[in-house]
This record gives structure tokens, C-alpha cells and sequence, in this order.
């Protein structure tokens, strides 16, 4: 019986990629041009595919050889990526290069990666914190824009990654106390879903909008690209630009601005730990915080929690004011509530014994 083997090529490899998120697919497909260029200039014009059988004929020949030849040449890889890429992006482009040479036949080896080849440094600055003075003078930048001023506030009061919150549709808004969104797993960047809650200011943005929109329309964006890739792009440069005019425009060594999308979402996983510790906040904002596997909360506790924390992420003085009364008032009726279920409780009890005090008399015949 004979067995048919498919040839592994560039084709074939991008399309086993199907399955992968949008982001992971972009990150393949840049390394495989890279690598294909790389070969082309620094090869001898050769296609990945051919540099990889030529390995394989070395590695039957003489396997030192192959070693030090493969490796002196991901070096060389390395190296070139470094004139245009920074520390961090070769490192992800090298993970995805490992994964397209594997499809090709050729292995690498964890090991060998750590001994023989030399990566640049990853240069990590602090991060600059999202001050609530800042954040007002972006919401109030865009109040002639409620869609893009309902986004902002949407992440910074419930720590939706950029690409989670313009994904949201009319039909995903579950309006309740507050309004409530599932982020289903598909939509979320590390597959996982999760329920979020946005803000009583967010949900005041929306109402003024939110009729004219039907069930499909996104809340968050208005436009007609399906990328999200570019939905994304295009509300990252709004905010660039109205950081330029309102002089909040600061920039790292790299040329990339302080304040960005992700800046809203790290306000509000600042707080969240601030006000109820890491673990809360790593779960609201979808990241995989120590031993959550078993840390799980119900719904009731996750919103009684969000409500605590909501003061923290208010905007606007006279907001936090009214959250504080909505509070006060929620714990005077519950206390009325509690005090008024004692006094009931009291009576049945006083009755009962009333009852049972006559019922003593009777037995012991002192009253008919």
C-alpha cells in the first residue's frame, strides 16, 4: 500500500494558519515575508523552500555542520531584522519563523536557540499612568462625538482591549442597573469569554445614539470597514490627534505617544486593584491572574464588586457625588429592609411565646 505525502510549501503552511486569531495570522504572514526577502538578498535568490532541502542534504552529510550552519544563519536573520525592528517585535517574529521552518522539515531546538543565537535586548519603559485630569480633558474633547467619547469611557470603566470594544454590537448591550456586556471567546484576544459592566456616564454617552442604531450596528464605531484592524487604527489615530491639540502629545524614546488606547483600559485596571486587588482586576480585564482556575465569582458578587468600584472610575466630580448617594440610599433601604424583617421576626417570635405562655396556663388548668 503506498502512502500519498502532501509537499510542504509557503502555501501550504498559510493556509494550516486558518484557524488562528486574525492578529496571530498577521504576525505569520509578516515573519514569512521577512524570512522570504531575507533569503532572497542574503541566499543566493533562493525560496525558503529551497534553503530548507538544502539544509536537509547538509544534516544527512554531517550534522555539526548543519548545526552551525543553520544557526550562523538565524543570527544572520536576527541581526538584519534588528536594523528595522525593535527587541520585542524579533522576538515574536522569530517564534512565528520557528513554527514556518518546522513546517518546512527543518527543527530547532529550544536548547541551541538559547546557547547559539544572541537577540537584542528588550528595552521595557515605564509606563506613564492616565492622570483623571487627563482623561476628563479627552472625554470632553469628544462630546460632539458620543460614539468615539461613549468608546473612551466604555474602556476606562470596564478595561475592554480596543479591539474587544469596537467589536460590540447593539445586541450584545444588556441593559440592566448597568449595562452589561458579554465578551464572547471568539471576539476576546486570548480566547476566553467574560462579562463586563460599563459606567453610568458610558451609558448616558450611549442613550443619546443608541436608537438610531440597529441590533448589527457596532456602538462603538461608526464606519463601514469590516477590518477591525482598521477600526482599531482609525480610533487609535483620533486619539492621537486629540492628544496632539490638547497638548498631551508626550512621547517615548521609541517616538510612540505616552497616552494611548491601551492607556484607558490600564486606568482602569489600576483602579480595580487599587480598590479590590489584583485577582478582580486581572479577571474584569481578561487576563489570567495567580490561580484564578479556582478563584470564581457568580454574577451578583462581580456587579456588587463593579458598583464599589464604579466612585474610582467616575470622570466627573458630580458623578462620583451622585454614585455616593445612589450608594448611601442603597444601604438605608437595605438596613430598613434588614431592621424592618427583625421587627417582623420579633413580633412572630413574642406571639409564639404569648401562645405558648397560654397554652402552659390551660395544661396547668390556672385559666380555662
Amino acid at each position: 500500500m503506498s502512502i500519498i505525502t502532501k509537499v510542504k510549501s509557503t502555501e501550504t503552511f498559510l493556509a494550516s494558519l486558518d484557524p488562528l486569531a486574525l492578529n496571530t495570522k498577521r504576525n505569520y504572514l509578516k515573519s514569512v515575508v521577512r524570512f522570504q526577502k531575507f533569503c532572497k538578498e542574503y541566499q543566493n535568490n533562493m525560496t525558503p523552500e529551497e534553503f530548507c532541502r538544502e539544509l536537509l542534504i547538509i544534516k544527512k552529510q554531517d550534522e555539526d555542520k548543519y548545526i552551525d550552519t543553520l544557526y550562523d544563519i538565524l543570527q544572520d536573520f536576527i541581526s538584519e531584522s534588528h536594523k528595522t525592528l525593535c527587541g520585542n517585535s524579533i522576538k515574536t517574529i522569530f517564534s512565528c519563523l520557528r513554527g514556518y521552518l518546522y513546517h518546512l522539515g527543518v527543527r530547532t531546538n529550544p536548547q541551541d536557540i538559547k546557547m547559539m543565537l544572541k537577540f537584542p535586548r528588550i528595552e521595557r519603559e515605564e509606563k506613564y499612568p492616565l492622570s483623571i485630569d487627563e482623561l476628563r480633558l479627552i472625554i470632553d474633547h469628544f462630546s460632539r462625538l458620543p460614539f468615539r467619547k461613549a468608546c473612551f469611557l466604555a474602556q476606562s470603566s470596564s478595561g475592554m482591549r480596543i479591539g474587544e470594544a469596537l467589536q460590540v454590537k447593539k445586541s450584545d448591550l444588556i441593559f440592566k442597573e448597568r449595562i452589561e456586556i458579554y465578551i464572547r471567546a471568539s471576539k476576546s484576544k486570548n480566547r476566553k469569554g467574560r462579562t463586563v459592566y460599563i459606567s453610568k456616564e458610558c451609558q448616558n454617552e450611549i442613550e443619546k445614539y443608541i436608537d438610531t442604531l440597529d441590533d448589527d450596528d457596532f456602538v462603538f464605531y461608526r464606519g463601514v470597514s469590516g477590518d477591525s484592524k482598521i477600526r482599531a487604527s482609525n480610533t487609535a489615530r483620533a486619539l492621537r490627534e486629540a492628544c496632539d491639540r490638547l497638548g498631551l502629545d508626550m512621547k517615548y524614546d521609541n517616538d510612540r505617544y505616552k497616552i494611548n488606547t491601551h492607556s484607558l483600559r490600564s486606568f482602569f485596571f489600576t483602579q480595580a486593584v487599587r480598590k479590590h486587588g489584583e485577582n478582580y482586576a486581572h479577571r474584569m480585564t481578561g487576563h489570567g491572574g495567580y490561580l484564578m482556575q479556582y478563584d470564581r465569582m457568580n454574577d451578583e458578587e462581580k456587579f456588587k464588586m463593579y458598583m464599589e468600584l464604579e466612585p474610582n472610575l467616575s470622570v466627573y466630580a458630580t458623578t462620583k457625588a451622585d454614585l455616593e448617594i445612589e450608594r448611601l440610599k442603597t444601604l438605608q433601604s437595605k438596613e430598613n429592609k434588614d431592621l424592618k424583617e427583625e421587627m417582623e421576626q420579633l413580633k412572630h417570635q413574642l406571639a409564639k411565646q404569648g401562645m405558648d405562655i397560654i397554652k402552659q396556663l390551660q395544661d396547668e388548668k390556672k385559666i380555662l
